[in-house]
């Protein structure tokens, strides 16, 4: 099927290119690389950090005791190792001579204060019912400490992921502190927040990595895509991390000055289905829905080839991945299935259509063009969509309180798989109880499902690949959502700047190896 015209990114990419042929770029770029983001951090502290920026930005500053490679498995970060004393100890050992932007050493009293801190009501963190598993921290020695739980819980180790604070501003008293001039043990410092739109950081020579090769970050923010294209062209910036359409990256791959690197992501694009009540409620609908999509296409020429077909939240790098057999584009099969659900052709094709569903999603230029793909695509099984673009807050809204009927959204990674739990178990249900925020926004319910998740909290890591496989296998059957793709992590990156190697997940850790041309490595 060939791609929908879209004539508002032809203009914009003949627009770019006569500013590229017509030797736009600036010959002097401002000292240090600058990064350009679409919307400013919430907080750089990270307990409180609930935007991908602003947690991003934390790890620079504030990093936690591990972290998570691009397989989504946990690495050392701040600690040296960590290992499981028993089914509900585990145990951490801190790199020796760690010290804080401040000078003062990172000792285990340290993480201890950070992580009460976190489950302290006072504080008032978000994050704070992650923490639910965790009975006690105890400081060890200098260099260990232990993370007691009430029960055995796997997921724990992605919360152990936390960014680690001076004991003296781990508590309510520090918060002010932490916000407006953040300390942290991480590859970078904090120099300035002069407004919502500019932050700078520079070089911490006491990183245990090394002194990075950066002589300053300078973060801006930019919330319209096309001059973030434009200050790529003109040499205004050095670095763009999954901010940019894929449409306009061929023009961008014309600058002699800039390159575009990508790598398998683990962002997650899919159909959310209500399924409360209606059509949507019989899972031969669903099936039908999902056989009636083809990705290829919309990898093909929206994605240019930067996705690939999704079959699981999971992508096929994770470490739980199991593969499934997927719905897979059948036009036949889906026609089957409408007949024996009882909703049969009226009339023929091209004729009255068999249902009739409204789909909702942003006024986002390319997840809209994505729905009129997807509108024609099911149109062509008798399934009618009107599309509704929303201002995304109002969009969300809508998801968060079941206000749908079909909408697409996208996780921006997905790590630890006790997301799964989160996105599919009964008891994640939105509703007024949990303030909305429940992220089973479909509201399936299914018991064997969840025994399965629940289980997998508890289990060691080999049994949870085959419990997660299992899980993923009833998903399939069940699809309370429909896979579409695992959007590739993009970065745009200016000659200015070597060795930047884009992380599956979008983050901007890579920055700490990276070298800026014309200092030594």
């Amino acid at each position: 099927m060939p791609p929908l015209p879209f004539r508002a990114v032809r203009v914009l990419s003949a627009a770019l290119a006569l500013m590229l042929y017509a030797g736009c770029r600036e010959k002097a770029p401002p000292a240090g690389i600058t990064v350009l983001l679409e919307a400013p951090p919430d907080t750089l502290d990270d307990r409180f950090a609930l935007t991908a920026h602003g947690q991003r930005l934390a790890q620079l500053i504030s990093p936690g005791l591990l972290t998570f490679d691009d397989a989504s498995a946990p690495v050392p970060q701040l600690a040296e190792s960590f290992h499981d004393v028993s089914p509900t100890v585990v145990e951490f050992i801190l790199r020796p001579g760690l010290t804080f932007h401040d000078g003062t050493a990172l000792t285990a009293e340290d993480v201890k204060a950070t992580y009460d801190s976190l489950r302290d009501p006072k504080l008032g963190s978000p994050k704070r019912e992650r923490y639910e598993p965790l009975e006690r921290v105890e400081v060890v020695d200098a260099r260990t400490v232990r993370f007691h739980l009430k029960r055995p819980y796997a997921p724990l180790l992605a919360e152990l992921s936390a960014a680690i604070l001076p004991s003296e501003r781990a508590g309510p008293e520090g918060i002010e502190a932490q916000a407006t001039h953040p300390v942290g043990a991480g590859p970078f410092r904090f120099e300035s927040w002069p407004d919502e739109e500019h932050l700078t950081l520079v070089p911490f020579p006491g990183w245990h990595g090394g002194t990075p090769a950066l002589s300053r970050l300078t973060f801006r923010v930019v919330r319209d895509e096309t001059t973030r294209v434009l200050e790529l062209l003109k040499g205004r910036a050095d670095l763009v991390v999954n901010a940019v359409s894929p449409a306009v990256l061929p023009t961008l791959r014309e600058a002699p000055h800039l390159r575009v690197v990508t790598k398998p992501g683990t962002g997650f694009t899919y159909v959310g289905l209500n399924l409360r009540e209606g059509p949507l409620a019989d899972v031969r609908v669903r099936q039908a829905l999902c056989h009636l999509i083809d990705v290829r296409p919309l990898v093909e020429h929206k994605l240019h080839g930067l996705a690939e077909p999704a079959s699981s939240m999971l992508p096929r790098e994770h470490w739980a991945f199991t593969a499934t057999p997927a719905c897979g584009y059948s036009p036949e099969e889906a026609a089957r299935l409408l007949d024996a659900a009882g909703y049969p052709d009226p009339d023929g094709p091209g004729g009255q259509p068999r249902l009739t569903f409204t789909f909702k999603t942003s006024t986002d230029r390319f997840r809209r063009a994505v729905a009129l793909v997807l509108k024609e695509q099911l149109a062509q099984g008798g399934v009618a969509i009107e599309v509704r673009a929303l201002e995304f807050g109002t969009f969300f809204e809508d998801v968060r309180k079941g206000r749908f009927e079909l909408f697409t959204l996208k996780w921006a990674a997905v790590m630890e798989p006790d997301l799964l739990r989160g996105a599919f178990h009964s008891g994640n249900i939105p509703g007024p109880e949990n303030h909305w925020g429940g992220f089973n926004r479909g509201a399936l319910k299914d018991p064997a499902l969840d025994r399965v998740l629940d289980a997998a909290t508890q289990a060691p890591r080999e049994e949870r690949r085959a419990l997660y496989a299992r899980a993923q296998e009833e998903l399939d059957a069940q699809l309370p959502v429909i896979p579409l793709w695992h959007e590739a992590s993009v970065a745009v990156v200016s000659s200015r700047l070597a060795d930047f190697v884009p992380s599956a997940h979008g983050l901007l850790t890579p920055l700490a190896k990276a070298r800026e041309i014309g200092r030594a490595p």
